[in-house]
């Protein structure tokens, strides 16, 4: 797989799926959700708290409509990963294998020109997302970003199905097993 087909893939995830079930696992939850475009319910694994979203407020960079999220943008945009199709590097296409589904794993780099959902909660937590959020001026500490993100799309349906800072203070990650998908 090419770094244009995996952009390819990443851009027709919404037309790729009408329902899933998922575990979604990261730092900071973990959720079993089913979805529809544009419904959430799911339930939280740690406490049992249902969740239940209608839609999603458009961010400052929404170019489409946006999946409901119990999070942040982030969720949005591994539902919906157009914004790896600009201003991002694709190193490294590889096939693999997570949760028993096939996936194209390649590592992310952010560029000028980079455009996320959500500048504070971006799938690519780099120079050009931080300064988007907080003017061109903004300079990193030492040691604060990661050198990319690695990330996982699922070949079937193209969303985000793995992703892990690779450096950084922040160490983000998360995972996405996909249950059923129509």
């Amino acid at each position: 797989m090419t770094p244009e087909n995996v952009c390819q893939l990443a851009a027709s995830a919404p037309g790729r799926w009408a329902e899933l079930e998922l575990v979604h696992r990261s730092n900071d939850i973990s959720v079993r959700a089913w979805l529809r475009h544009g419904e959430l319910d799911g339930v939280r694994l740690d406490d049992g708290q249902r969740i239940q979203e209608r839609g999603a407020p458009p961010s400052s960079w929404t170019v489409r409509p946006l999946e409901p999220y119990p999070t942040n943008y982030q969720w949005s945009a591994m539902l919906d990963p157009y914004e790896l199709t600009t201003g991002v590097t694709i190193i490294d296409p590889r096939d693999g294998e997570l949760f028993g589904r096939r996936v194209v794993s390649f590592l992310a780099r952010a560029v000028p020109g980079y455009a996320p959902i959500c500048s504070c909660c971006p799938l690519i937590f780099s120079e050009a997302s931080e300064r988007l959020e907080h003017g061109e001026d903004w300079t990193a500490q030492p040691g604060e970003l990661p050198d990319g993100v690695e990330l996982a799309l699922d070949l079937e349906i193209g969303i985000v199905v793995s992703s892990r800072d690779h450096g950084g203070r922040l160490d983000s990650w998360f995972t996405n097993e996909i249950l059923r998908v129509r």
